[in-house]
């Protein structure tokens, strides 16, 4: 059977019977389909409807219909068919399910994983956490200072009273590659929006003061709060009462506290841990106890502002690390409206993960700002149709939302000229620049940095303590020494593994190997007469092996300190420590 380019094969249980034209053919796969959920028609339930479109180096078009029994089928919901039909459960089969039409959500432009991404990371927000906080004493709060109402959102977040607890703020987001400091997730935010309040937190810490745990029930009423026989430069800190000043500034290993003792007539002080200062934002009294003061609760304010190194996300898992406060000035602007973006991303961050619903947000959020009103965002819904107008033609989310940006003289796909604000010329391409719901992750450098250069060492091992609150390093692994073999930096081996880590000199005799029966003979004390005002020379140091007995031969050699410690736990099961082969 001959057909035309423009028409395409209608086979049934394998045998071609006839052609159709192309420009028909959805049409009647989309009547049929109707037929098969009608209950007067011949059409049977199970028929399965595979259509093939056109396609370049695709499966061969056409029209396959499919009767034959014993075929996996399962039910779908048909969303075509109007609500009052009460038939709208359609049977597909497996070679219609590759190629059937399905109509993604409108909030469903993103992949899987980064929709899962925002979930977790909705928790992870330095939101707005509580409308009591003046009277809250948690162990430790999050909170957002300037918290914003999303632009773009869903009828789930009206139901919910999210703006009641707000989770992030509407930002100026620009897709472009503007420096290297953007590359790898990171972003560029302006450093005039975040001096005027852009992301600014506090994290709120509860320290309980209570007497009673801390003395036992006979000298209970002997602790008190109360300052006394301290110095006058501790009272500009705490009060006559023992506890801090309201808004007092306080720096770390400063007394924040104190406690009196009438039978020994001794004041101890509480001192203020960690490496940053705090507020006192405010001090609350436990007044079960009427006769004395036994309990109180001092909540302390830290200030975190946005710095390099703490962690944002969108509502889509795009998240990044600031990488770069830049000035207000150095950042591109827009020659029509003077706008400067408050973060800039790369849009190398969009083509792998695919969040297409971050780059409709932007559009949606632009529009919507320009008209003054929200925009619905909620799944299977018209943004048009929510605010009361007419629906587009090709009802297209894009076409809907890149009209309400032509009406207002905005470019239909969201892009602007924009000038570069070092050099003021124009750059080479538009650049895709709107308003996107930026989240503020608790997550923060202050919380995560361990640096260390000298410090307190093991009594044992005499090498650097672990831990970031003891000020310690980080350890220098079996993968790190094998990388640097790889590379054969020894140098720096031997200064990370040796020098910067247990450098320590040790006597070894040379006759029997041994680093531990050398002893330091002292000099007999003698006395000196110094000549002409000079001071005594010093005397040579000896050096005796007590295995060998002799003086003779004893050199002396740099090592790891934990060598000796190895050495000597070795000795101590009886084992002898052969001298190293020459």
């Amino acid at each position: 059977m001959r057909t035309s380019i423009l028409s395409v094969l209608i086979g049934v249980d394998g045998r071609v019977v006839g052609s159709i034209p192309s420009d028909v053919v959805e049409k009647a796969v989309t009547h049929l389909r109707r037929l098969k959920l009608s209950a007067n028609t011949a059409i049977p339930d199970d028929l399965e409807v595979g259509y093939i479109p056109l396609s370049l180096g695709g499966a061969y078009p056409g029209l396959y219909l499919f009767t034959s029994p014993s075929r996996f089928v399962r039910p779908v919901r048909n969303i075509s068919v109007p609500p009052e039909e009460s038939h709208d459960i359609e049977l597909i089969g497996p070679f219609e399910q590759v190629y059937m039409e399905i109509r993604c959500s409108d909030g469903d432009h993103n992949q899987s994983p980064r929709n899962m991404y925002q979930c977790q990371m909705g928790k992870q927000t330095m939101a707005f956490s509580s409308q009591a906080i003046h009277c809250r004493a948690d162990q430790k709060l999050y909170h957002l200072q300037t918290p914003q109402t999303p632009i773009v959102r869903t009828k789930a977040y009206a139901k919910y009273s999210m703006d009641e607890f707000p989770l992030g703020t509407n930002a100026i987001v620009a897709v472009l590659a503007y420096s290297g400091y953007d590359m790898e997730d990171a972003m560029v935010l302006n450093k005039s929006s975040v001096d005027r309040g852009l992301f600014h937190g506090h994290i709120y810490q509860t320290e309980t003061i209570d007497l009673s745990e801390q003395s036992g029930k006979s000298d209970r009423s002997q602790r008190m709060f109360r300052r006394s026989n301290l110095d006058k430069s501790v009272h500009s800190l705490i009060d006559s009462d023992g506890l801090p000043h309201v808004g007092q500034t306080i720096n770390p290993n400063e007394p924040y506290s104190s406690i009196y003792n009438e039978v020994t007539s001794t004041t101890k002080n509480t001192l203020l841990k960690g490496s940053e200062p705090v507020i006192v934002d405010y001090v609350a009294v436990d007044v079960k106890n009427k006769k004395q003061l036994q309990k109180v609760n001092i909540r302390f304010r830290r200030r975190r502002n946005p710095v390099i190194g703490d962690k944002f996300s969108s509502r889509h898992g795009q998240k990044g690390v600031c990488s770069q406060l830049w000035s207000d000035i150095d950042m591109p602007f827009s020659g029509v409206t003077g706008m400067r973006p408050d973060l800039i991303i790369n849009p190398h961050a969009f083509p792998s993960r695919m969040t297409i619903a971050m780059l409709l947000e932007s559009v949606a959020a632009k529009g919507g700002s320009l008209h003054g009103k929200f925009v619905d965002a909620t799944p299977f819904s018209s943004v048009k149709k929510s605010n009361g107008e007419p629906e587009s033609e090709s009802n297209s989310l894009v076409d809907e939302l890149g009209s309400m940006l032509t009406l207002c003289g905005f470019n239909y796909h969201g892009v602007e000229v924009l000038y570069s604000g070092v050099y003021g010329t124009e750059l080479t391409c538009e650049i895709f620049i709107g308003p996107v719901y930026y989240q503020r992750l608790r997550h923060m450098v202050s919380d995560k940095f361990q640096v260390r250069s000298t410090g307190t060492v093991d009594q044992i091992t005499r090498q650097p303590i672990k831990g970031r609150k003891r000020g310690g390093g980080i350890r220098f692994g079996e993968m790190e020494r094998d990388s640097l073999l790889a590379h054969g930096a020894a140098y720096l081996l031997h200064d990370r593994l040796h020098t910067c880590s247990d450098h320590h000199i040790a006597d070894v005799c040379s006759l029997c190997g041994s680093i531990l029966t050398t002893s330091l003979v002292q000099p007999q004390k003698r006395q000196v007469r110094e000549i002409g005002g000079l001071p005594p020379g010093r005397v040579p140091k000896k050096v005796f092996c007590n295995a060998c007995q002799t003086s003779k031969g004893m050199e002396t050699v740099a090592m790891p300190y934990v060598f000796r410690y190895l050495a000597c736990r070795i000795s101590s099961h009886e084992h002898k420590n052969d001298p190293p082969a020459k």
